[in-house]
């Protein structure tokens, strides 16, 4: 046990309160003063036992010598206190503060944020109550003058912030809400400042992993009050039993608070701690640290080897806490965009809220725990946020004083960020992420890359699982990188490659990358007062703009980034409600629904959708015509009811794959929403399964799904995230979009002059009425008591659940199990008494005419309509529920509450009696048993149930919770032939819709994927029952399999596109040779009897002639041969094959069996009738990746653009729902000229020979004409410049052959051109660009450089002209054009340039500040290059260098580098002058080693080694990569300028100067 505590063990919520009934208001009230905002309202009202009052009075609590800062004043009266804060002389002690009734009434009203008045309605209201006769009905004007002087007095948060950029914005203090919090008893009674250990339960954010275990020990309250003494962390702490233990980190376990710690045990040299932690309850600490040490003077404490610990002691924050306690309770911090106004026009503003997360997740769903913080339409969100972290560092070093109502005493606070909750693209810019559309999209791992790596076996399998996690020390780097980048000349291109390549776009850096990018294009070009600068002199300039940034603390990072205790990436929790419900729910919803419309199965899934039972959900109706109307604009709450119920609307009309799919995402839903988790480990493994099992299910069914929505991978993140936060729903932004619209009423009533102030303001002021309407405290600052409100004022409350409901203060109706609701009365009749419920007897009952009879329970009854279960259930008849009913296995037995179907007859009929006296007689239900059957249901995979056991009267205190049931319509063979009459303006119209009628009442399947009672379901139920199966055996396979599909279809669209421009040509020929008869060819003509025009539009030819029906709505216009996305439509052919003539934007229908063809990506291709079965069937609308190229906006198409198969169409696919593979077969025999070149030159040349006497006639006369009348038209149409026109006008006068070969000259002459711009394309693309860099910087850094400008440029280009091919991907043949060659030469010289200066710059930086050698070589060996020990002496030699060149004049410096290369000549020079012998290499060798080995010492003192072991991590030369390896071989042979320095061989002279870097000394 001590060690699960000490963390030795991985660590790895209620409903919304009822509103409260409304009381009864007279006008004799309204007159009396009593009742404004009901009178306002105009609200009638329910009878209703008011709740009791509340146990505050405006006493105060009993303060402390110590918590007083001034105890000369007495306390102060309630009319001491309103006339010093208020202005009041006349106040009643029973509504304090306010000075009478009507004040605080009004007060109320108009602070409501939920009804929002403009002045002219107060006004309005207030000037009707008065004429109305109210008694204490203030003026506009005294009512604002109290508020403000109320809000003066409580605290009043709002305060200016100006950023950097210059937007001024308003923001609401956070400590001023925490403040508040502690200040409120209520609150503060249910907050959580410590962690819990609960083994493996995990229900609210202190159970979770990272507050109880991950997050840092300096962020978390460090300290607990013992007996009245103060224990801290990281101080040494006697116990009792005669032990010692210093504590690092505080819990809460099993009620009681505990330490983890070091134990520290005794010795004759001191103390000494011990190598492993343990945990000791607080309860047995008895001395702390100041005592400890005032006993021990000045005698030694610890033993030597355990002295470390006391230079911590004592902790800082006792020193500040000054004899308060020290509190840090957790902040969630949401922010988001909304619109500003209630009409459809986006008005954003930028608003941000928090709440306080240590208190339980019931409580933070209520909107009264969310404060508002700070909105701007002008302000980003990342200013906005760097304001809120400035508010929290101001306090940082000196802890926020608050009073502690609970305690009734001063405490200090110090807040912490627990999480930031939003939708993905704001949490990607709060991570300093690009976002979803970047090839490395994620913002919490380095998964992605770009579309031909996503086609990967590799990269689609990886695009399925978390990938290598992103950390905020990378992200700080990636973002100093880029800013190194954007100082060098031309570095716009290496600045978006490192974005792309990263991943990683800061909102506050990226003002600044632009800026300097446009100074430094600036800076290349001459002007007319200078010459253009050199990119040394540019780099220069703007490294120094940089560094005024830097100094007039311009933000150049997210303050995210540095925000102790927060990890962004980790930090910022997969969202449900944008990520599943509005990600994955909604893509499968399009998906479907787009299958069901090709189908024409919808209508039916409507009606079959109307036809679900909602009882048992707890949800509102299932708005089935409005989600099939709206079906492309539904919103969160119509995807959760979809998740749970779509698997029954689909059974059997989709294909299994698709209708399991559902199931597995309903299962997700279940998963996802469950607030309490018993066993954690369990509860993840289970939920990652059924994540990866959607994910396969996408890769089944729609693979493009996978690379194109991103979603999917980010689901694959909530596991962690709920390990280490807790359930989904705490960190869900449902209530914060909800909260909104409390938002959007405060902006509405505003003057729009200064929204950001006007809002806080309104907030301000709101949070100010609820906290005293709910008995807060607040100071009296004339005499520093505190005080709440008046009883009055907190009875009121109580007693008017209206004002409580509209300030957010109404208490939960409890409910309490067995409480039966009556049957309705009817209308009480005019002159009649008034109606009451019948009365019945056992006899009188439906039940005592069940056969074989019951057993007759004496006494009278009510028959009630509804009743309360123990889970708080509202069961009605007709509701499926849980009987509690131990059977001899221990379980329980499922009844069904069934509506009576009739009376007087030998039917099943079950009712609920009410009994009349309760103390004498009890009330019933009557139930029919159901039993559950052993094996699943077949298609659904959900527990079956049957209604036909005995009839049974159980009490209403047995009956646990209701479920939900859905009928099984396949063992029942229901069918959409029923009606039901719709009810509009609630009374029935004469218009019906179809419906399921049901032919059974007996069968019904359980519903595993419904919210509502899921844990209980499950837990009654037989595990074989709930077990989940695997629906993929085989998930590598899957996964390569969808890769294929991908990578094929792609091949398929470019042979499309190199294809294009011979399709002309081959439609000329087509119709030359169809029956003999010549038809428009070029479709030039509008009555082309062929019926395609030039756009490819399907027309109608004569009776009897092919029909091409083409693909329209901007769908994909072709298939492919291979699995993949299709659109198919039924076409009819004439029998030959080459009969239909063909536009550029058609496909040609061939024959099948039945009169129906495919389209495909072939020219001709023929399939079998079932493969054109299986084809009406397929989902269309994907793109060429294989994905839906739908958008989620235009998913909805109109019923007359879509078209419809055959009735007789099987949904099924063996191929995947999505996806269906398209035979090639009989592609032999029609001509394609898609395939290879010898192949299609054999197919033309045969063809053309069996047609050349019909192609070498002349054209008529009348046919001539048409042509060319035509062509001119078309020529003026499209805007043909004169030449232009007379070549068509020539083509027009060719025959079709004559035609084909022009076309052909064209393709090959645009094909030549292509090749011709290769180089061009390829040198500007990312691939060949970081191959050049790598290369580059390899030799750039190798240590025996001999030189770094000097001849370098030449000898590495003729490297790379030697091997471009191998080295930078260039084809041989454009090496051998001068111009292309050009084109990468000037491109290696910008790398060597701008590499040059990266290095410089960080050795500036190195210099700056003050880091080690080992810091500096982790900078400069950047692109993964491994470092030896000779890097260690030639950056030192660098260093050194750069420090003398630094100390010359300014008038007498050079060039950088060309000092650099002219030092390292010196030193060659220096020892071939010691050891001028050709034979003494190995001495000059030694002497250059020993130079730079005594400057690797110098730099060492002067640079102090303070790296880790990380940083100093050394490889051989057989650990180096290949890359590196290579790169030290080639720099090896390199020629220096000295290779004449001697009158030796020109050969031993470059093999001396080759050794420009020895290794350094050890």
């Amino acid at each position: 046990m001590r060690d699960a505590l000490a963390g030795m063990v991985d660590f790895s919520s209620g409903e919304m309160p009822a509103l409260q009934g409304l009381t009864d208001v007279t006008l004799e009230d309204v007159l009396s003063g009593a009742g404004l905002l009901e009178v306002v309202m105009g609200v009638e009202d329910e009878d209703e036992r008011p709740s009791p009052p509340s146990a505050m009075g405006n006493a105060g609590f009993d303060i402390g010598q110590e918590d007083l800062e001034d105890l000369s004043h007495p306390i102060a009266t309630a009319e001491e206190i309103s006339q010093a804060n208020f202005g009041s002389t006349a106040v009643s002690s029973d509504v304090f503060p306010y000075p009478n009734s009507g004040m605080m009434r009004t007060d109320f009203l108009f602070s409501s944020p939920t009804i929002r008045f403009s002045r002219a309605q107060k006004e309005a209201v207030l000037a009707w109550a008065k004429e109305m006769g109210a008694k204490e009905v203030p003026s506009l004007y005294g009512l604002e003058k109290f508020q403000a002087d109320a809000l003066e007095s409580i605290g009043d948060p709002t305060e200016k912030v100006q950023a950097s950029s210059g937007n001024v914005f308003y923001m609401n203090s956070i400590y001023e809400a925490l403040a508040r919090d502690y200040a409120h008893e209520g609150k503060r009674r249910q907050m959580h400042l410590y962690p819990e250990f609960s083994g493996s339960q995990v229900r609210e954010a202190w159970q979770a992993s990272k507050w109880l275990v991950e997050v840092l020990d300096s962020v978390l309250t460090p300290m607990t009050r013992v007996g009245g003494k103060d224990f801290y962390v990281n101080e040494l702490v006697y116990c009792a039993h005669q032990c010692w233990f210093i504590p690092t980190r505080f819990f809460e376990f099993e009620g009681a608070l505990w330490a983890k710690g070091w134990d520290v045990t005794e010795s004759k040299d001191g103390l000494v701690v011990a190598d492993k932690m343990g945990a000791m309850p607080c309860a047995m600490f008895q001395l702390p640290w100041p005592e400890i040490q005032a006993h021990a003077e000045s005698e030694r404490i610890f033993a030597p080897q355990s002295a470390h610990f006391e230079k911590a002691m004592p902790h800082p924050d006792r020193l500040l806490a000054q004899g308060l306690e020290v509190e840090c309770p957790p902040l969630i911090i949401f922010i988001d965009d909304v619109s500003g106004n209630s009409s459809k026009q986006w008005n954003v503003h930028y608003s941000c809220y928090v709440s306080n997360a240590a208190l339980p997740r019931a409580e933070l769903e209520k909107d009264g725990n969310i404060r508002f913080v700070a909105t701007s339409p002008y302000a980003s969100p990342m200013e906005i946020m760097h304001a809120i972290c400035n508010d929290l560092r101001k306090n940082a070093t000196r802890p926020f004083k608050v009073w502690d109502a609970m305690k009734g005493r001063y405490v200090l606070i110090r807040p912490w960020i627990l999480c930031l909750p939003g939708d993905n693209p704001m949490q990607a810019e709060l991570c300093s992420h690009i976002g979803l559309h970047g090839n490395h999209f994620c913002r919490m791992c380095h998964v992605g890359g770009d579309q031909a790596f996503k086609s990967s076996n590799e990269g689609f399998s990886s695009l399925m699982v978390p990938g290598n996690a992103r950390t905020v020390a990378e992200t700080r780097e990636a973002v100093t990188s880029q800013l190194v980048i954007a100082t060098h000349a031309a570095g716009e291109k290496p600045l978006k490659n490192a974005i792309t390549s990263s991943g990683v776009k800061d909102s506050f850096a990226m003002p600044v990358l632009n800026q300097l990018i446009a100074k430094g294009k600036l800076l290349r070009r001459a002007t007319t007062t200078r010459n253009a600068l050199s990119p040394e002199m540019v780099n220069k300039e703007l490294y120094m703009e940089l560094m005024k940034m830097v100094d007039s603390e311009i933000p150049l990072r997210s303050p995210l980034l540095d925000i102790e205790g927060l990890d962004v990436h980790c930090d910022t929790p997969v969202e449900p409600l944008h990520t599943h419900l509005l990600g994955v729910v909604k893509y499968f919803w399009a998906q479907t629904v787009w299958v069901l419309d090709k189908q024409g199965r919808f209508s039916d899934f409507q009606a079959r959708l109307n036809s679900l039972s909602r009882i048992g959900l707890k949800i509102p109706n299932i708005m089935a015509d409005y989600m099939c109307r709206y079906r492309g604009a539904l919103i969160g709450k119509h995807f959760k009811t979809i998740s749970q119920v779509m698997v029954f609307a689909v059974c059997g009309l989709v294909a299994q794959s698709l209708q399991d799919a559902w199931l597995c995402i309903g299962r997700l839903t279940v998963l996802i929403w469950e607030t309490n988790i018993t066993d954690i480990k369990v509860y993840t493994k289970e939920l990652r399964e059924v994540i990866q099992e959607t994910i396969d299910f996408a890769a089944a069914l729609s693979p493009g799904l996978l690379t194109e929505k991103n979603k999917f991978h980010i689901l694959a993140h909530l596991p962690d995230n709920i390990e280490r936060f807790g359930p989904a729903l705490l960190f869900s932004t449902e209530r914060y979009e909800s909260f909104n619209h409390v938002f959007r009423l405060c902006s509405i009533h505003s003057n729009r002059q200064a929204p950001s102030r006007d809002i806080a303001k309104t907030f301000a002021n709101q949070d100010r009425c609820r906290h005293i309407a709910s008995g807060g405290f607040w100071q009296d600052k004339a005499s520093g008591s505190w005080v709440c409100a008046g009883n009055g004022v907190l009875r009121h409350i109580s007693e008017h659940p209206i004002n409580a409901r509209l300030l957010g203060l109404a208490p939960e109706k409890p409910t309490t199990p067995g409480d039966i609701t009556l049957l309705p009365l009817p209308p009480r009749q005019l002159n009649q008494p008034p109606p009451r419920h019948p009365v019945v007897t056992w006899s009188g009952t439906d039940c005592s005419r069940i056969v074989p009879p019951l057993e007759p329970k004496p006494g009278e009854w009510h028959r009630a309509a509804s009743f309360i279960t123990q889970s708080g259930d509202q069961a009605s008849v007709g509701d499926e529920v849980f009987v509690h009913c131990p059977t001899s296995m221990g379980s329980y037995s499922v009844s069904a509450i069934v509506a009576p179907t009739g009376t007087g007859q030998a039917q099943v009929i079950l009712e609920i009696l009410s009994s009349t006296s309760p103390t004498l007689y009890s009330s019933w239900i009557i139930v029919r048993e159901s039993t559950v059957q052993p094996e699943k249901h077949a298609q659904l995979k959900m527990p079956k149930i049957c209604r036909d056991g005995p009839v049974r009267v159980v009490s209403p205190m047995a009956v646990e919770f209701a479920v939900n049931v859905q009928h099984d319509c396949i063992a029942g063979g229901c069918t959409v032939s029923g009606s039901q009459r719709l009810r509009q303006e609630r009374e029935d119209s004469t218009r019906t819709r179809v419906v399921v009628e049901h032919r059974d009442t007996t069968n019904y399947i359980l519903n595993l994927v419904a919210l509502h009672n899921q844990a209980r379901l499950r837990a009654a139920l037989p595990t074989h029952l709930t077990a989940r199966t695997a629906s993929f055996q085989d998930r590598l396979a899957l996964h390569k399999c969808a890769a294929k599909s991908l990578r094929d279809t792609k091949l398929q669209k470019k042979l499309a596109r190199e294809a294009q421009v011979r399709k002309s040509a081959e439609a000329a020929l087509q119709a030359s040779i169809t029956n003999g008869i010549l038809v428009d060819a070029l479709g030039l003509s509008d009555n082309n009897p062929g019926g395609s025009g030039l756009d490819g539009l399907p027309g109608a030819g004569a009776e009897g002639a092919p029909a091409i029906i083409t693909p329209s709505d901007g769908l994909a216009s072709q298939c492919t041969t291979t699995p993949g996305p299709s659109l198919t439509d039924s076409i009819t052919v004439s029998p030959n094959p080459i009969a239909v003539p063909r536009g550029p934007q058609q496909r040609r229908g061939v024959p099948a069996s039945g009169g129906q063809a495919m389209m495909t990506g072939g020219l001709g291709s023929r399939v079998s009738a079932s493969e054109v079965e299986q084809a009406e069937n397929v989902l269309s609308g994907h793109d060429g990746l294989g994905g839906n190229s739908l958008s989620e906006e235009t998913t909805n198409p109109p019923p007359s653009k879509r078209r419809r198969p055959s009735c007789g169409s099987t949904p099924a696919s063996e191929n995947g729902l999505f996806n269906v593979a398209v035979s090639p077969s009989g592609r032999e025999e029609l001509m394609d000229l898609d395939e290879s070149d010898a192949a299609g030159s054999m197919r033309l040349s045969a063809m053309m020979s069996q047609a050349r006497e019909r192609d070498s006639l002349p054209l008529g006369s009348h046919s001539r004409a048409k042509f060319q009348q035509d062509a001119r038209a078309k020529a003026r149409k499209y805007a043909l410049s004169s030449a232009q026109s007379e070549e068509l006008m020539a083509f027009c006068e060719a025959t079709p052959v004559e035609m084909l070969i022009d076309l052909k000259i064209h393709a090959m002459r645009t094909d030549n051109d292509i090749i011709q711009r290769f180089i061009r394309m390829f040198v500007r693309h990312p691939d060949f660009l970081i191959r050049l860099r790598h290369n580059v910087a390899a030799a750039l850094l190798a240590p025996n450089i001999p030189a770094y400008v000097e001849g370098v440029t030449v000898q590495l280009t003729k490297y790379f002209e030697d091997h471009a091919e191998h080295l930078l991907g260039i084809p041989s043949a454009n090496k051998n054009d001068p111009a292309d060659w050009a084109l990468v030469k000037s491109a290696i010289a910008v790398e060597l340039t701008n590499m040059r200066s990266n290095m410089k710059l960080k050795i500036d930086s190195s210099i700056k500040n003050r880091q080690d050698i080992y810091e500096l070589t982790s900078l400069l060996m950047m692109y993964d290059m491994r470092p030896k020990k000779e890097h260690w002496g030639r950056f030192a030699f660098l260093r050194q260098c750069t420090i003398v060149y630094d100390q010359t004049p300014a008038k007498k410096r050079g060039d950088y580098w060309k000092h650099i290369d002219q030092c390292l000549l010196d030193v060659r020079k220096d020892a071939r002058e010691q050891y001028p012998r050709a034979e003494d290499t190995m001495a000059r060798k030694r002497h250059e080693t020993l130079f730079l080995a005594h400057l690797l010492d110098t730099d060492t003192r002067n640079f102090a080694l303070k790296s880790g072991a990380l940083s100093r991590a050394v490889y051989t030369n057989e650990a180096l990569t290949d890359l590196q390896f290579a790169a030290e071989r080639l720099v090896s042979g390199f020629v220096a300028n000295d290779s004449t320095v001697s009158t030796e061989s020109g050969e031993e002279s470059a093999q001396e100067s080759s050794g420009g870097d020895p290794s350094a000394a050890t």
